[in-house]
C-alpha cells in the first residue's frame, strides 16, 4: 500500500514540475541561509583563533591592540609607534621564551614584505620546498600563493614597492632576490614575502651602499689624509644589491634603534606567560596583547551580527513555511474531485493521507539535499577565502 502511495505521490510531483520545483527551491533557500551563517560563523572563528593561539603574546608600543595584532598576524595595515629593535633585550635576558621580532612595513608587488629572523618560520611551521630562506642583505622567499600568483622561481628578482612618490629625499626602491619558495599553510604566510630585518631597515634608507666617495665627489676636496671626505648629492646610491656591493652597504647608528612593529613571544612555560603580562602591565610605553583576546573581541562584534540575521531568518523561514502550507493546501482543494474519485474506487483514507505525506516528504528531502548541498559548496568557497 505504501509502495503505491509512493508511485501515486512521485507521478503527481512530476504532472506539475514548476509547483514542484518552486516549493523545493523555496524550502531549500529557507533551510540554507540559517544553515550556512551557522557553519560559516564557526569556520571563521576556527580559523581566527587558530592563527591566533599560535601566536601567545605581541608586546608592542602602548597603542591599539587591533592595530598591533592584524599587523602581525594578518599583515594588514601599520603600526603607528614601532618599537626599537633593543626592546628585544630585556625579555630575552629574562628568559620568558621565544624572542620574534616582526617588522611589517613595506610591500612587494602590492604583497606585504614580512621582516623578521630565522626563529619565525619554525614558530610557523614554514619549510622552503624550493631554494632556502634568506641568509643576506637582499634576498627575499615568498610565500606559496604569491609564489604562484607571480610565476617565481628560485633566482628571479623583484622590486620593492615605493611608499612615498613625493618624498624625494626617502629611499628608493631595491632589487630584491628570490632564494627560495615556501610550501603551503593556508594561512596569510602564503600571501607574504620574507626577509631579514636589515633587508628592510635597508628599504627604509637607514641601512644603504653607494660608491666610494673620491675627492671629485666631496664637498672638501682639499681634506687632510687623516680627514673623512664629505659626500655629496651627487653620489650615486646602489638600487640592487648583490655580492659586488653588499660588503658597502653600512648603517649610520646603532641597529638597536632601528624601529620594528612588534615582538612575537612564544613562552615556553604558563609561568612565564602569566609573568610576561604582569611585568608589562606595569610599564608606560610598551604593553603586551593576547591576540586570541583582540580576535574573541573582533568576534563578538560578528556574533552579534549573526543573531540579528537569526532572527531575519526565521522570518523568512516562518513565511516561506507559511507560503508552503498555502499551496499544499490549495493543492488538496483543487484536488478534491481527485481524491473523490480515488474513494470511490476503493482508495482507502489512509492511503490518500500517506499519499499527501509522501509528496510533502519528497519535497522537504529535496530541499533539505539542495541546501546542503549548496552549504557544503558555500563552505568550501569560505576556507578557500580564509586560507
Amino acid at each position: 500500500m505504501i509502495r503505491h502511495a509512493f508511485y501515486l505521490a512521485i507521478r503527481y510531483l512530476a504532472a506539475a514540475p514548476r509547483r514542484t520545483l518552486v516549493l523545493i527551491l523555496g524550502t531549500a533557500v529557507a533551510v540554507f541561509l540559517p544553515a550556512f551563517t551557522s557553519v560559516a560563523s564557526g569556520e571563521l572563528r576556527a580559523t581566527l583563533l587558530s592563527r591566533a593561539e599560535s601566536s601567545p603574546v605581541l608586546v608592542g608600543h602602548v597603542g591599539n591592540p587591533f592595530d598591533l595584532t592584524l599587523n602581525a598576524l594578518y599583515f594588514r595595515g601599520a603600526v603607528r609607534d614601532p618599537l626599537a629593535y633593543g626592546d628585544r633585550k630585556p625579555l630575552q635576558e629574562k628568559g620568558y621564551g621565544e624572542i620574534v621580532p616582526l617588522y611589517i612595513l613595506h610591500s612587494v608587488g602590492g604583497s606585504p614584505l614580512v621582516a623578521t629572523e630565522l626563529n619565525y618560520y619554525p614558530a610557523r611551521g614554514l619549510t622552503p620546498v624550493k631554494g632556502r630562506l634568506p641568509a643576506v642583505l637582499g634576498e627575499v622567499v615568498a610565500g606559496a600563493e604569491v609564489a604562484q600568483e607571480f610565476n617565481l622561481q628560485v633566482g628571479d628578482t623583484l622590486r620593492s614597492d615605493t611608499r612615498n612618490l613625493y618624498n624625494i629625499a626617502g629611499s628608493y626602491p631595491l632589487l630584491l632576490q628570490v632564494t627560495g619558495i615556501l610550501g603551503p599553510n593556508n594561512t596569510p604566510d602564503d600571501t607574504a614575502f620574507f626577509c631579514d630585518l636589515r633587508t628592510a631597515w635597508a628599504l627604509d634608507g637607514a641601512l644603504h651602499g653607494h660608491q666610494a666617495v673620491t675627492a671629485d665627489l666631496a664637498l672638501n676636496p682639499e681634506a687632510a689624509a687623516d680627514e673623512a671626505l664629505t659626500a655629496t648629492a651627487a653620489i650615486f646610491m646602489f638600487q640592487e644589491i648583490d655580492e659586488s656591493n653588499r660588503g658597502s652597504f653600512h648603517m649610520h647608528g646603532d641597529a638597536d634603534v632601528q624601529p620594528i612593529s612588534s615582538l612575537l613571544v612564544l613562552p615556553d612555560s604558563p609561568k612565564h606567560h602569566d609573568q610576561l603580562l604582569g611585568d608589562l602591565a606595569l610599564e608606560e610605553t610598551r604593553q603586551a596583547v593576547r591576540p586570541a583576546r583582540v580576535i574573541d573581541t573582533i568576534l563578538g562584534i560578528v556574533l552579534r551580527i549573526e543573531s540579528g540575521l537569526k532572527v531575519y531568518f526565521s522570518a523568512v523561514a516562518f513565511s516561506t513555511a507559511a507560503f508552503f502550507l498555502l499551496v499544499i493546501s490549495l493543492s488538496l482543494r483543487l484536488r478534491e474531485t481527485e481524491r473523490t474519485l480515488m474513494r470511490r474506487i476503493g482508495c482507502s483514507p489512509f492511503t490518500i493521507a500517506t499519499m499527501v505525506g509522501v509528496e510533502i516528504s519528497l519535497i522537504l528531502s529535496a530541499a533539505a539535499g539542495l541546501a546542503a548541498l549548496g552549504t557544503w559548496a558555500c563552505v568550501l568557497i569560505l576556507r578557500a577565502g580564509l586560507s
